[in-house]
């Protein structure tokens, strides 16, 4: 069922309410579609490419997005990407690599399909899919991961009507606060152990995702957040333009 009108404002106050936190960090915040630079963004930083969202070897198309964030000098500092899909089953995505690559690991010479572990709920229709998460260390502390992931994530369920958000940790994160705190997943849970072709050798994923309806409670709790709270107002109205008959009188002036 679609969110109601009630909820997608207090998806769109989300929006509004982080978008300011951003600002008030001094942030200029980008909304990029170029996924050629988000790739060279991250080698030139030594980060690993998350091949879901390379465009050498993923499918991306015109609901994707990665946000991009600038230092007060103009220096990118931080970026997090963002892909919406349509699947019958989120898990057969993981399965046969498609969530990763365009026509699945088979397509790059790997298996037709992988092992991996089955979740509490079938995850299915609209979804969008998070990663490539990553802040420059001199600006780790400030909550950016936590506000970007939040801000992609309500931009795809205002925009595009997904019905849930998904993302992978590795086992080191799972076992910390991050999965649920920093990037306010609702469900962590393990969906791959064993061997991993895009390493082509063992890792252990787990399945993050939110629902809609769970990601509108979370927004109505960022205010409480324990970490990094963020609290809630609309975007103020923009200046209406100044009338005809000011602009003439301050052109008499200048002369």
């Amino acid at each position: 069922m679609p969110l109601s009108e009630r909820d997608l404002a207090i998806v769109q106050l989300g929006v509004d309410s982080l978008t300011r936190t951003i600002a008030e960090l001094g942030l200029t915040l980008l909304i990029e579609q170029d996924f050629d630079g988000l790739a060279a963004f991250l080698r030139a930083r030594g980060s690993f490419v998350n091949p879901s969202f390379d465009p050498r070897v993923s499918r991306l198309g015109w609901r994707d997005f990665w946000v991009h964030l600038l230092d007060p000098a103009g220096r990118s500092i931080a970026c997090s990407a963002e892909k919406v899909i349509e699947t019958e089953d989120f898990i057969e995505e993981v399965a046969t690599g498609r969530i990763w690559y365009e026509g699945g690991f088979a397509a790059r010479g790997g298996p037709e399909r992988i092992e991996v572990v089955r979740p509490s709920v079938r995850l299915s229709g609209t979804l969008s899919h998070s990663g490539s998460t990553w802040v420059d260390p001199v600006w780790r502390g400030h909550g950016l991961a936590m506000l970007m992931t939040r801000l992609s994530r309500a931009l795809s369920f205002r925009n595009h009507g997904v019905t849930a958000n998904t993302g992978f940790v590795r086992h080191s994160l799972y076992v910390t606060s991050v999965p649920t705190e920093s990037y306010g997943y609702a469900h962590v849970e393990k969906c791959l152990d064993g061997f991993f072709p895009p390493q082509n050798g063992p890792e252990v994923l787990y399945l993050c995702w939110i629902t809609d309806l769970e990601f509108v409670r979370s927004v109505e709790a960022l205010p409480d957040h324990p970490r990094r709270p963020v609290p809630l107002a609309p975007a103020e109205p923009a200046l209406p333009p100044a009338p005809a008959r000011a602009a003439a009188t301050l052109e008499v002036n200048g002369r």
